[in-house]
């Protein structure tokens, strides 16, 4: 799959120490998955989300509207996803990172497994100021912590979660939404 730099996809890294058996990375990258094909679909037909996403879009939005809109999406999505059998203490984390990257006006591309025992979530941005919102949740520890919560209530033991972005790939991604239009510039999706 190949995605245009006019939305450039930004792959973040999910590893835990030890690593994960494969049946439980294959449980989170499919909950996960679920949570956010609901979610999407709540965005399309919700005329309160709707609302509120096309808020976002505009210029005059402030950091403390951007706030107020993410605490009312948090339990709307916290209630679909509860709704259609998520459960409770996925649905709690991950309602809390779709809301967050709604309105940084991300979203999650996909979602995959990977040789080496780790997770790639595939963050879409749209522009550059989102680039630097989903570095910002990712350095502040708010990504960690979303799927270390996510990790351990879903396992029986407690694994370290390190979360991160590769370097390079942050850089093309940046650079892809900085050049031309129609340059050619892709990202590749497995």
């Amino acid at each position: 799959m190949l995605i245009c730099a006019a939305a450039a996809v930004v792959p973040v890294h999910v590893v835990t120490r030890p690593p994960l058996e494969q049946a439980v990375e294959e449980e989170i990258t499919a909950e996960i998955t679920r949570a956010n094909e609901l979610i999407e679909q709540r965005k399309k037909e919700s005329v309160d989300v709707i609302d509120r996403m096309r808020r976002l879009n505009d210029d005059d939005v402030d950091k403390y509207e951007r706030q107020t809109i993410e605490s009312l999406l948090s339990p709307d999505f916290q209630s679909v996803l509860l709704q259609h059998g998520v459960r409770e203490d996925v649905a709690t984390r991950v309602a809390s990172l779709l809301a967050r990257i709604t309105v940084s006006v991300i979203d999650i591309a996909a979602i995959e497994q990977t040789p080496g025992s780790s997770i790639v979530v595939y963050f879409r941005c749209g522009s550059v100021r989102a680039l630097y919102e989903l570095d910002e949740m990712i350095s502040t520890g708010f990504v960690q912590t979303v799927f270390t919560e996510i990790i351990h209530s879903l396992t029986s033991s407690t694994p370290t979660v390190d979360v991160y972005v590769k370097s390079d790939d942050f850089d093309f991604v940046l650079s892809s939404l900085r050049s031309p239009q129609d340059t050619g510039l892709f990202w590749e999706l497995k």
